[in-house]
């Protein structure tokens, strides 16, 4: 057994104890993950990831992107890849993930088209940045479209940057699906959208327990501190960020509250969802373990479109 199997059983062991002593604690922040997963969240994702994945073994999206042979040229993957861009940019996350595994499951894209197409189809929505964030949080549409477009036009350029790059030929898989040797089971695509969005939700109340547990045991406000002091920055604005780092509307609700300027709020909030926070990581790799998406790389990817959206932000507020 590695240092890292017991470093992960002692994490596990203190979060257990750390329960028991105080349930009701824990009882308040999984009943508010629950509560955004619930009113956010499995309305907005739960129909696309049904009729998602109809049009994905149905085969119909292999037909209709041969008219985006555009995306062949821009990021050397399948026009398929734009069935998954378009819909991760409508759905917000993980469903960019979700597509993206189905298509590889399926046989309509390679292990190295799955890798690249997942650089520029890992993100957030229209419906979590303009309506709860900008106009939700923020209180300003303009703001919310600042950070939507410099989000998809991040996701673009990150594509870009991965276009050339390669994977070992292992479990490379050919579409041999059409339309007429399709055997269409709705139960089946029910259940899977029901397991995935229950995932989801799973994953959410655990980073809200998580992010409490943190606060409450005044774990994270001394590490804030800490760098308060090296860089002057309020211990506050770090709170936030850290609370993001795990979930990021957990992240976004608390750079809000602290009634920064436009100009620093929408930044840190831009930041937040680009990167994705642990939570939706996590989301994310439970689809995308089925090509043996590398932790370190998706992490890498995500990093730099992070870069790459907080940069556009930054000149579109000078604009704007």
């Amino acid at each position: 057994m590695n240092k890292f199997y017991w470093i992960i059983t002692f994490f596990v062991i203190f979060i257990v104890i750390a329960l028991a002593i105080s349930p009701e604690v824990y009882l308040v922040a999984c009943s508010k993950g629950i509560l955004v997963w619930a009113t956010v969240v499995l309305p907005a994702i739960f129909p696309f990831l049904f009729f998602t994945k109809i049009l994905t073994d149905l085969g119909v999206m292999n037909v209709l992107a041969t008219k985006f042979t555009i995306f062949t040229s821009i990021f050397k993957t399948p026009p398929i890849g734009a069935f998954a861009f378009l819909t991760s940019i409508l759905s917000g996350y993980p469903v960019g993930a979700k597509v993206v595994s189905d298509l590889y499951e399926n046989g309509s894209i390679t292990k190295e088209d799955a890798f690249k197409i997942t650089t520029f189809t890992s993100n957030s929505g229209p419906m979590f940045i303009l309506g709860s964030v900008g106009i939700g949080l923020l209180l300003s549409r303009r703001l919310g479209l600042i950070i939507l477009f410099s989000h998809i036009i991040g996701a673009i350029l990150n594509g870009i940057l991965y276009r050339n790059h390669k994977e070992k030929p292992t479990n490379i898989r050919f579409s041999t699906q059409s339309i007429n040797n399709i055997s269409f089971q709705p139960a089946e695509l029910m259940w899977n959208s029901i397991i995935s969005i229950l995932i989801i939700g799973g994953y959410i109340c655990i980073f809200f327990v998580l992010i409490e547990m943190l606060n409450y045991l005044n774990i994270l406000p001394p590490i804030a501190t800490f760098f308060s002091s090296i860089t002057g920055i309020n211990s506050e604005i770090f709170v936030a960020i850290f609370n993001g780092l795990f979930e990021i509307t957990h992240g976004c609700i608390d750079i809000a509250n602290l009634q920064l300027t436009e100009f620093t709020s929408t930044i840190l909030c831009c930041g937040l969802i680009t990167f994705g926070g642990l939570s939706t990581m996590m989301q994310a790799i439970v689809f995308l373990q089925k090509f043996q998406m590398r932790l370190g790389f998706f992490l890498k990817q995500k990093l730099t479109h992070t870069i790459f959206s907080i940069l556009i932000c930054i000149i579109f507020l000078l604009i704007f």
